[in-house]
């Protein structure tokens, strides 16, 4: 329960922080998109930090239950399909990338970000 509630926290505040920054420089962020997209090294070493990611988050919390630490789950896994979707369609996946861009997927991702942190500040963890 306690890798659970670190995880909590960690993937709350970065969501809530990201999606954020996000919506507040939406108008800037297409043309980063679009540099971004071109740059293949920068590309492909977001794959590999995604895969990393990802593989470090399945393989250490891959709880399904029916509680909210299956959202860490969903996220790992999500995070593990990116990054083995980038490596093999990165040209699709620059197009995709647009979508993240929306305001209901940043809103979406902000209250998910507020949801875990809520959840991994409230719990208490067990002292050893």
């Amino acid at each position: 329960m306690e890798l659970s509630i670190f995880l909590a926290k960690v993937l709350g505040l970065y969501l809530v922080i990201v999606s954020l920054a996000v919506l507040v420089n939406r108008k800037r962020l297409p043309r980063l998109v679009e540099e971004f997209s071109t740059n293949i090294g920068l590309n492909f070493l977001a794959s590999i930090f995604a895969l990393v990611l990802g593989l470090l988050l399945v393989v250490s919390h891959n709880i399904w239950t029916a509680d909210w630490r299956v959202i860490i789950t969903i996220l790992g896994w999500l995070t593990l399909a990116k990054g083995v979707v980038r490596f093999f369609f990165l040209e699709q996946v620059q197009k995709l990338a647009r979508i993240s861009l929306k305001p209901w997927f940043l809103v979406l991702f902000v209250l998910v970000g507020l949801y875990l942190s809520y959840v991994g500040f409230s719990t208490p963890m067990r002292t050893q």
